[in-house]
């Protein structure tokens, strides 16, 4: 069955004939390994080895010496990772999240032909006892406008831990501000999300 991913969301909702052809392409390939990527990794290592910085740099540090050549430019950026993981951290630590689970995989049905999801990067509970969903960001672009924010509050609400909608936060971690950002969407504002996500998904299974 073919899929739109989180990151694809908006590429199919802009054009989703164009989009649906692509699907029917060859694929590209497993994308290369990136600096940020290893950031990422040791963000749950972090969370994995139960908030202990030190394993979390070391982790990092080995993945990006085994990854990148040493030289001048990756040390200065391995240096400038290692500050935004320490960043990462202290304003995890000022919002008072406890992490719950990463790599969160779902998986939600459109058509026959396709399914929309993909893996929820952080989960994390928040100081009002409710649920928080986290993506990385390396910028803090318009992201609340995204159609997948909506989509996966209601799913998180109502399929994984059957709470109410305004228990559910999601958002991103912004690389630029080094701070969590969320938003709430409203039971209105989910309905028009699952219309258009559902006409988005009719209209790329037409193509295939």
């Amino acid at each position: 069955m073919n899929k739109i991913s989180f990151s694809q969301l908006e590429s199919a909702r802009e054009n989703p004939t164009a989009f649906g052809k692509s699907l029917s392409m060859p694929s590209s390939g497993t994308p290369r390994f990136s600096k940020y990527m290893a950031w990422q990794l040791a963000v749950y290592k972090y969370h994995k080895e139960k908030n202990n910085l030190s394993k979390a740099i070391s982790y990092f540090e080995a993945i990006f010496l085994r990854n990148f050549a040493d030289n001048p430019k990756n040390n200065f950026e391995r240096e400038e990772f290692i500050e935004q993981l320490q960043f990462y951290i202290k304003d995890d630590s000022k919002k008072n999240l406890i992490f719950i689970e990463n790599k969160k995989r779902i998986s939600i049905p459109l058509t026959s032909k396709l399914r929309f999801g993909g893996e929820l990067p952080l989960i994390k509970m928040n100081d009002k006892l409710g649920y928080s969903v986290y993506f990385f960001s390396r910028e803090s672009v318009t992201w609340e406008t995204e159609l997948k924010f909506p989509i996966i509050q209601n799913y998180v609400a109502k399929s994984l831990y059957n709470v109410d909608l305004s228990e559910v936060e999601v958002g991103i971690y912004s690389l630029d501000l080094k701070t969590h950002l969320q938003s709430k969407y409203s039971e209105s504002d989910v309905q028009d999300a699952i219309k258009e996500l559902n006409t988005v998904g009719n209209l790329v299974s037409l193509a295939l």
